[in-house]
């Protein structure tokens, strides 16, 4: 019985070899390919949230009106958008949020979110805590409110 001849062997192998080298390149080419797009998404998200930062600068209780005024600046280099806010008593009580989100706060610029507090905060010593929720910070204010 004959084996292979020498040649024909050579060839066989360098095809194999050549097939599974061809799939394992294009395997890895789009591992590396659906890495690469998740970290650049990551990475602009991460740059973007960096130059946003909104604060609350003032929370203002009124009374006779039964609405509070809740002023908000964003001190970043880019705009950001307030996605949630909330206003709440002692007993974590939240008041109802007059204000439509989300909301735009171009960088640079004061905007004011408006609650009505009737029912939930009836004297100074009855607020608790105001946030403030952006896509990427959360901002609390926790002191005593101006008119207090």
């Amino acid at each position: 019985m004959e084996g292979l001849s020498p040649l024909i062997s050579v060839v066989l192998l360098i095809a194999i070899s050549v097939i599974v080298a061809s799939l394992i390149m294009s395997w890895s080419s789009a591992l590396t390919s659906g890495q690469q797009t998740v970290i650049s998404n990551r990475s602009e998200e991460i740059t973007e949230c960096a130059g946003q930062d909104a604060k609350i600068e003032d929370v203002y209780l009124d009374f006779t009106t039964n609405r509070s005024r809740v002023t908000v600046r964003n001190s970043g280099h880019v705009d950001s958008k307030i996605v949630s806010a909330s206003l709440q008593n002692l007993q974590g009580v939240q008041a109802q949020l007059n204000t439509t989100l989300p909301l735009t706060v171009k960088k640079g610029e004061l905007k004011t979110l408006e609650f009505l507090i009737n029912g939930t905060v009836n004297a100074c010593a009855n607020f608790s805590q105001v946030r403030i929720s952006s896509q990427c910070t959360t901002d609390f204010y926790r002191k005593k409110a101006t008119n207090c």
